[in-house]
């Protein structure tokens, strides 16, 4: 796969890298480890509770860009890479590019309401924005009626999901709220989006977009009267 064929997914992971990259290279020259992050540029863009609640709600998309270390971060590249290469292709590259931002914005959201413990408790990764893209998939075949296990790719993209959130369950300081937020988030955006993936009307195409953000900015909203006082 060539960069010309799939620039928005490779361009995501180029970013989540150099982010990491520099934030490494902060903690090596303050004296910390080249591979692990400092505590500090985690804070400056991770996902803090109490953070978000005195009104820093671009938290949401910073965090999905950072990764707590090079385990993290190879990981959920490798998923970005097939899963988005499926997605990209599937979808195009400005849909895509929605699902994935909104999906990140949806896992980060589950993460506020139900994800911590303390609200000065961080969240990084784009795992939720990549669970997204397996919901995008499933809501799209939904809305088409095409969603059946004996099709083989939802067969192997359900299979993938219940491994991916059983690991999560398994493994402590894994948020599997946001993971789920991001993949409820990414249905809704697939649901809305599956009569219009073929428009050529700038309008049409951002609709599906546009009602997922909506739907997201009042659950934000919603969560700053009930958490944020």
């Amino acid at each position: 796969m060539t960069f010309s064929r799939l620039p928005v997914t490779f361009s995501l992971i180029a970013a989540c890298v150099l982010v990491y990259l520099g934030a490494a290279s902060v903690g090596a020259s303050s004296g910390g480890t080249s591979l692990g992050l400092p505590v500090e540029a985690l804070t400056l863009g991770a996902l803090v509770p109490a953070f978000v609640a005195e009104g820093e709600a671009w938290r949401l998309l910073t965090s999905t860009f950072l990764h707590s270390g090079l385990t993290h971060l190879l990981l959920n590249m490798l998923s970005l890479y097939f899963l988005g290469s499926f997605a990209e292709a599937s979808f195009g590259r400005g849909r895509f590019f929605g699902l994935y931002l909104l999906s990140g914005i949806a896992g980060g959201i589950a993460y506020l309401y139900f994800g911590w413990d303390s609200p000065m408790q961080p969240a990084v990764g784009a795992s939720g924005a990549i669970f997204g893209l397996l919901g995008g998939v499933f809501g799209y075949a939904i809305r088409r009626g095409t969603f059946s296990t004996r099709d083989p790719v939802i067969g192997q993209l359900l299979l993938l999901t219940g491994i991916n959130l059983f690991l999560g369950f398994s493994i402590p300081g894994v948020s599997n709220t946001a993971h789920l937020g991001g993949l409820v988030g990414g249905l809704v955006y697939g649901f809305f989006l599956a009569p219009t993936v073929y428009s050529r009307k700038w309008l049409t195409a951002l609709a599906p977009a546009a009602i997922t953000l909506v739907i997201e900015a009042i659950l934000l909203g919603v969560w700053y009267l009930i958490f944020a006082r």
